[in-house]
């Protein structure tokens, strides 16, 4: 199993707080790198693909009902809906890899899809049937951000904070 090291801006993310040269507390780690199906000729993703996130959703879930962080499911989950359907749309490479860092005093959410465009934030039209992802992931995130190489989306949610005080 490879291990891929935190980018820098997770670590900063996982600093928060700390010293600038702590090293973060991860407490888990999880990355899944998914095979995706090349777009329709109407622009969507194929179900063989799209039923990935209905996975990840779940199994992001168990992580966090297991680290007894049941109170950030929802929004975790609606999260990971709109970054990994971003990765399988907007990707550039045969596959995507989602990963899921859990640390002391924050949830990490990062898509690598291989694609240097930078996402955009946009206000999309009542009428609009998409465009609407990152602007759910900005009112819902702690924070977002994109890598400097623009490939790796990712966003962050606090933990709740009777986790924090029990610590």
């Amino acid at each position: 199993m490879a291990v891929v090291a935190l980018g820098p801006e997770i670590l900063d993310e996982l600093r928060a707080g700390c010293s600038a040269h702590a090293i973060p507390t991860v407490l888990d780690d999880l990355a899944l790198t998914i095979d995706r199906e090349r777009l329709g000729a109407d622009g969507q993703v194929p179900r063989a693909t799209a039923v990935w996130v209905g996975r990840i959703r779940r199994i992001a879930r168990a992580k966090l009902n297991v680290w007894g962080l049941s109170a950030l499911v929802d929004d975790a989950q609606l999260l990971i809906s709109e970054l990994v359907t971003n990765g399988f749309r907007h990707g550039t490479e045969r596959q995507i890899t989602f990963r899921l860092v859990i640390g002391l005093d924050v949830l990490v959410l990062e898509v690598d899809d291989g694609s240097s465009a930078l996402p955009e934030l946009r206000d999309a039209g009542p009428d609009a049937l998409n465009g609407r992802g990152l602007f759910i992931v900005d009112a819902l995130a702690a924070s977002w951000g994109v890598s400097s190489d623009g490939t790796r989306t990712w966003c962050t949610l606090k933990m709740p904070e009777k986790r924090r005080r029990s610590r």
